[in-house]
């Protein structure tokens, strides 16, 4: 093989959206190889039972929203120029909340974690895990840390458990270097049937 095929199929490989992640905690996360077996049932049956209808899901998608762009946040974030990206999400989903993530133009191979952030004014917030330093009234969920690619993107499908009702948030993507707010997408609702 000579080395500009090489190289092509090693940047095509560098692209490919990684596997469906399936957020069952904060902290307890499975991936679904959508080749291999299936990932095995956990013991508790609400996140066995949210973990089937994800990758139900996956096989036979429910329909998405329109594709909302990510992008660099007001005064109170941090600016990488030429980093954007996007989500779209199910408006409702049975058990949590399903959104697919595309993210391109930050450092190659190297760490940020993707948030939900609610506001007390909005449903969903006192649902969410943590509450936001110095206001904790506001709360939010850290609820992944992902890895990009060779070329700075980063592309899946996430499905994540959440208690039952509306929801109004922001959808962060942080960098663990400085944990500044680098990406954002203002609020926007979904509901967790």
């Amino acid at each position: 093989m000579k080395l500009p095929a090489v190289v092509a199929s090693l940047i095509l490989a560098l692209r490919l959206p990684a596997s469906p992640i399936a957020v069952l905690a904060k902290g307890e996360a499975v991936t679904i190889d959508p080749n291999g077996p299936p990932p095995a049932a956990p013991a508790d049956p609400v996140r066995a039972a949210f973990l089937h209808a994800f990758e139900s899901d996956l096989t036979r998608p429910a329909e998405f929203g329109p594709i909302a762009p990510l992008t660099a946040p007001p005064a109170w974030g941090r600016t990488v120029a030429g980093a954007g990206g996007s989500i779209q999400h199910h408006e409702s989903f049975r058990g949590g909340f399903v959104v697919r993530v595309a993210l391109h133009g930050l450092r190659p191979l190297h760490r940020y974690i993707l948030t939900l952030n609610g506001n007390p004014a909005l449903p969903g917030n006192n649902r969410l895990v943590d509450p936001v330093p110095g206001n904790p009234a506001e709360r939010y969920l850290d609820f992944l840390t992902v890895t990009t690619d060779g070329t700075g993107s980063y592309e899946a499908t996430f499905g994540i458990l959440l208690p039952t009702g509306p929801y109004g948030v922001r959808f962060y993507v942080k960098d663990t270097d400085d944990f500044k707010i680098i990406l954002y997408r203002d609020y926007f609702r979904f509901t967790v049937d």
